[in-house]
């Protein structure tokens, strides 16, 4: 028997390869086996085959070529090859194994080339299960997203149908209507327009899922559209006995933003303030920019940027739900008991907005205490929206 490499010992190295979880075979330069675990046979499929110290390497060879025709493992020197390598060879009888060799060397002394096997059938099959059912789930949403869409647009045309008539009946012009008609109408009124707000909710959110462009890009001066939004909520606001309030500062400097999709967050949360907040109380709008190193600024360190804030005197939203109100379809539970319609869309959209410019948001709620929410946005826009 072939004596053992200086600087090898054989008790030693036994228990260390017997520890190891992979098939391990060390074969010395002579082309013997120095050392081996009982792991390297039953993983490489060749139980029987002597791999005891001193034996010699070629017949391990041989049972591996039978294994693996396309490799050419007929030899000893193979399994001696001083080259580092990795591979996932694919057995006859259908595993795949993931073969690693490299020399091992004490000190001057080259002791041998390792090798590590593992068998990574299950890990594969686990692998391209997971694919296909991350590529199933890809379709369903993309589905999804599209019968929602289609959807929304089908209902809004015959509810706007309806709300149409609604004010034509309720236009004096048209005759004269006695209170319970009176009545009657308005309830056809408050009720479509709750199914038109709803399929306007839906229409937005899976619009850009189902297909939109990319997002564009482009300094532009939040003030004129937040004018513009309030403008469009006071309406409504008003009618419901609440009053609606925008503060902007004189210096606006340029933010660089994708104009729809600050609209419809700034939008959304305007909506969702109005909505939430009883007769007699109030809804704030501002907007200023903050400067450089201001604390919780967006963007990277240092970076000027835009902070908007949407507070109001709403039925506030309990603190177990900061986190989960942002998700698609989720509504506080004192939403959900009043009388305020909604998908549970809004804040979802925000959330992405505000993804899509690196920025951060933070809401400031209690229930019965109202709700503050914090946008804030790094100026010069998310990385790679500037000039190129």
């Amino acid at each position: 028997m072939t004596a053992e490499p200086r600087g090898l010992h054989a008790p030693y190295s036994d228990a260390v390869l017997r520890a190891i979880p992979l098939g391990a075979l060390l074969v010395g330069e002579d082309g013997r086996v120095v050392a081996a675990n009982p792991q390297f046979a039953t993983v490489c499929g060749i139980e029987g085959v002597d791999l005891s110290t001193g034996a010699s390497a070629e017949p391990i060879a041989e049972a591996m070529t039978r294994l693996l025709p396309d490799v050419d493992l007929a030899s000893a020197g193979s399994l001696r090859s001083q080259f580092v390598r990795k591979a996932e060879l694919r057995l006859v009888d259908g595993r795949t194994l993931r073969r690693s060799r490299q020399p091992i060397d004490a000190g001057d002394t080259r002791l041998g080339v390792l090798w590590l096997v593992e068998d990574i059938t299950d890990q594969l099959r686990y692998e391209d299960d997971l694919h296909r059912h991350i590529d199933t789930l890809g379709e369903l949403a993309r589905d999804r997203a599209e019968f929602a869409a289609r959807t929304s647009h089908e209902l809004r045309t015959p509810l706007a149908t309806v709300l149409t008539f609604c004010e034509l009946l309720a236009d004096p012009a048209a005759g004269p209507l006695t209170a319970a008609q009176r009545e009657y109408v308005d309830t056809i009124r408050r009720g479509a327009q709750r199914m038109h707000d709803m399929a306007d909710g839906l229409l937005h959110r899976y619009a850009q899922a189902a297909g939109a462009a990319p997002p564009a890009y482009a300094p532009l001066d939040p003030g004129p559209l937040l004018a513009r939004l309030v403008a469009d909520t006071t309406p409504l606001a008003t009618r419901g006995g609440v009053f609606v309030s925008l503060d902007l500062p004189a210096a606006r400097p340029p933010l660089v933003a994708d104009a729809d999709q600050l609209e419809r967050a700034l939008a959304a949360l305007l909506d969702n303030a109005v909505k939430f907040t009883p007769a007699g109380g109030g809804v704030t709008v501002t907007a200023r920019p903050y400067e450089n190193g201001s604390p919780g600024s967006a963007g990277p360190p240092g970076s000027p940027g835009w902070e908007f804030t949407v507070r109001d005197d709403g039925i506030g939203i309990p603190k177990e739900f900061h986190e989960e109100v942002f998700t698609e379809f989720v509504r506080a539970p004192n939403a959900r008991r009043g009388p305020y319609p909604g998908t549970g869309l809004g804040l979802s959209v925000v959330r992405d907005a505000v993804r899509q410019h690196a920025g951060s948001v933070t809401l400031h709620s209690a229930e019965g205490h109202g709700t503050s929410v914090e946008v804030r946005l790094p100026a010069a826009g998310p990385p790679g929206s500037g000039p190129a």
